[in-house]
């Protein structure tokens, strides 16, 4: 491989210790060996970085409240502002709110009785659909078309419902518990 001076660019001579042009010293074969080992340390050390940076942005989660229920789910879903909304018929509360993925949509919503309780279990019976284990909670799983799926659940004195666009969006959720 051909190589220059770096002070003047003349071409250097084959194992030659000085510029022919300018007299200024070549670089030593052990100084050429140990930089292309350290451009090459440098070029993995910022690999990993960039892995790890990566890693870490994908991985990340935000809690998300409803009406005294938290959940995590993934931080690039974003909050719905039109979905956002409380209702109060003298009994009974209901509270949801809907967050937008790059891919899915889901949706929570409470439902509870402020005072005086609801049994819980038998509402989330009487929604209907398949007796099924998920989210950590045994509720009801139903299906309303091709591409919209809800889980209904009690916890405590309410009514929990996940709404999702996508099946798989079930995976972005986890239920952390009430306050």
């Amino acid at each position: 491989m051909e190589e220059y001076c770096q002070k003047c660019g003349a071409k250097l001579k084959e194992n030659g210790q000085f510029c022919p042009n300018c007299g200024e010293k070549a670089p030593s074969p052990k100084n050429k060996f140990l930089n292309k080992y350290i451009i090459i340390a440098a070029v993995i050390v910022v690999i990993i970085a960039v892995s790890a940076a990566a890693f870490l942005m994908t991985s990340q989660t935000q809690i998300v409240e409803v009406d005294g229920v938290k959940f995590e789910i993934p931080s690039d879903y974003v909050n719905d502002p039109s979905r956002n909304e409380v209702s109060y018929d003298g009994n009974v509360k209901s509270t949801a709110m809907g967050w937008n993925g790059d891919k899915n949509y889901l949706e929570i919503g409470i439902t509870r009785t402020p005072g005086s309780g609801i049994n819980s279990k038998e509402v989330a019976a009487n929604v209907g659909g398949s007796p099924t284990q998920m989210l950590g909670y045994s509720g009801y799983y139903q299906k309303y078309d091709d591409e919209s799926y809800s889980f209904v659940f009690a916890m405590k004195d309410k009514v929990c419902m996940v709404y999702v666009s996508n099946h798989d969006a079930f995976n972005d959720v986890k239920v952390i518990g009430e306050d």
